[in-house]
Parts: C-alpha cells; sequence; structure tokens
C-alpha cells in the first residue's frame, strides 16, 4: 500500500496524502511534531480531514493559490470527541501551531506551522 507507513507514533503518511486519489504527499516534520505531541497530551485520536493537497486538487475544494497544504504545512482535523471546535483550536494555538482556524460549521480545525507570528483566523 502507498504511503503506508508511521511518521508518528499516531500517525501514518497516508493520513496527510492528497485526497484526490493521486496519492501525493509532502509533510513537514515540524507539522507531524506538534500534531503528535498534542495528540499524546490529549489523550484522544485525531481524524486528519485535509493533509497535503496537490494543485489540481486545492483548486477543485477552493483553496487559496499558495495554500499552506500545498506547501505540506497544513491539515485539517475533525473536532475530537469532548471538544467544541473553538475549544479545540484554541488549544491548538496554545500549543505551537502558527496558523489556526475554526470551522464550527464543518466541525473542523485548521492548522499550520506557517513561518512567522501566530495568527488565529475564522
Amino acid at each position: 500500500m502507498r504511503n503506508h507507513f508511521q511518521v508518528a507514533e499516531h500517525f501514518n503518511l497516508r493520513e496527510f496524502q492528497c485526497k484526490c486519489g493521486c496519492g501525493t504527499v509532502k509533510i513537514s516534520s515540524r507539522l507531524v511534531s506538534v500534531l503528535e505531541a498534542l495528540r499524546q497530551e490529549l489523550g484522544v485520536p485525531f481524524v486528519i480531514t485535509s493533509g497535503y493537497r496537490c494543485d489540481d486538487h486545492n483548486m477543485r475544494v477552493g483553496g487559496a493559490i499558495n495554500s499552506y497544504h500545498v506547501q505540506g504545512l497544513a491539515c485539517d482535523i475533525a473536532c475530537p470527541r469532548g471538544y467544541t471546535v473553538e475549544e479545540f483550536a484554541k488549544i491548538c494555538l496554545d500549543h505551537g501551531f502558527t496558523g489556526v482556524g475554526a470551522y464550527p460549521s464543518q466541525g473542523f480545525v485548521h492548522v499550520d506551522v506557517r513561518p512567522g507570528k501566530q495568527i488565529r483566523f475564522q
């Protein structure tokens, strides 16, 4: 199976591959490291709903032209049980992600490790 190997204790590379079916994946080791640290601290599973996006898939889903997903610096996480999207977004911002977006109507939080100052957006 393509991209089927662990990149951290709780994450497999295929979780981050493009969802269009092309199987392409590019992921920042810093992103994985921050995700893993947060996952271990909270003790609840995370479901990555969108990781790396190839240019075509990013265009189809309406992503920004130079999206952090395309750069392998971002992922979207389904809000884990026991947290509201807003609570989970705040926790993510407090744990080393430099970009965090809360999407309550869709049930997920966007996180990234963009260079520069921390930012929270909706």
